[in-house]
């Protein structure tokens, strides 16, 4: 049996060959990009918190450098000042589940698929409902209005979810969907000795100019200074709804999906989608993409694992 996850799904629609390098292959970057490894930091420090755990402990397990372990830890800080008074209960947390990926039509479990993955978050509302709680991180537009939210109402991930949490027993009623933006502020860097220009009266550098670097504290302090000025700038909140028909539909896309990703395993045959090389970013594979011997040379850069779902740490399969 193999365990399908929303992750690999995503991949597989994304571009064939992106799955094919990377669950077939089990080819991965030897270090995650700056986009997946402040949303993995910002994930741990919500999972220690909520299991009562050294938060700060969490997220240097994930994030090296200093400065990313300050932008992260001033977005998890501001989080928790923003929704502090929410009266939300914790159900459970990073909730990892493997089950039956069923057809649609009969109800009959696929000879070789489990659908797993891992539930950010069920909560319980002031009004007694149960939630989905999903946390996001993005450096896209989320103002009222914008494309972002129109998009939540197709994606497959919650809807998913919600239908595995139904299974695990808890009667999911909404999606309460968190989303956090990355700080665009970037370290200062000192001004190159030969670009400095000095106040003639004073000797004193140029009010944009400086004589060294920022240090992490520094820029600890200014990252969290911006977020306090604009919290709505940084965090939204929203319900989403999930109706029937809705959870129906998603059955029937993972199954047609899965029906696909075996048609190309069976074939040998990926093909390529130039569509997705830049597009949400830029491929952490395009420059190995037109590699023809993959199956048995693992390229420079990354490294080949047996572990193709590392999301679900707790969970175990054959990848046959």
């Amino acid at each position: 049996m193999q365990s399908l996850t929303h992750s690999q799904a995503s991949c597989f629609r994304s571009c064939p060959r992106k799955h094919q390098i990377a669950y077939e292959f089990g080819i991965r970057p030897e270090q995650e990009s700056f986009p997946l490894r402040v949303g993995s930091a910002f994930h741990a420090a919500q999972e220690a918190a909520d299991r009562g755990l050294d938060v700060n402990e969490a997220m240097s397990a994930i994030v090296c450098d200093p400065f990313d372990l300050a932008m992260v830890a001033a977005m998890f800080n501001g989080h928790t000042l923003r929704y502090a008074g929410s009266n939300l209960e914790v159900v459970a947390t990073e909730l990892e589940f493997e089950l039956p990926l069923r057809n649609p039509a009969t109800g009959a479990p696929s000879t070789v698929w489990t659908f797993a993955g891992k539930i950010d978050r069920i909560v319980r509302l002031e009004d007694g409902r149960l939630a989905l709680k999903e946390y996001k991180t993005t450096s896209r537009d989320f103002a009222p209005g914008a494309d972002y939210w129109l998009k939540l109402h197709m994606d497959q991930q919650l809807s998913l979810y919600v239908i595995a949490a139904r299974q695990l027993g808890y009667n999911i009623e909404t999606i309460l969907y968190d989303v956090t933006r990355r700080p665009g502020l970037r370290p200062y860097k000192a001004t190159p000795i030969e670009a400095r220009k000095y106040v003639q009266k004073t000797g004193a550098l140029y009010a944009n100019q400086r004589e060294c670097d920022e240090t992490p504290e520094e820029y600890a302090e200014r990252v969290a200074t911006d977020i306090a000025e604009r919290p709505d700038y940084y965090y939204a909140r929203i319900e989403i709804a999930r109706l029937d028909q809705d959870l129906e539909a998603c059955a029937d896309e993972l199954w047609q999906q899965q029906l696909a990703i075996r048609q190309m395993q069976r074939s040998g045959k990926w093909y390529r989608n130039p569509g997705s090389c830049f597009e949400p970013y830029r491929c952490e594979y395009l420059s190995i993409c037109q590699n023809t011997d993959l199956a048995e040379r693992t390229p420079s850069g990354f490294l080949r694992s047996d572990n193709l779902h590392p999301e679900l740490a707790g969970i175990t399969t054959d990848e046959g």
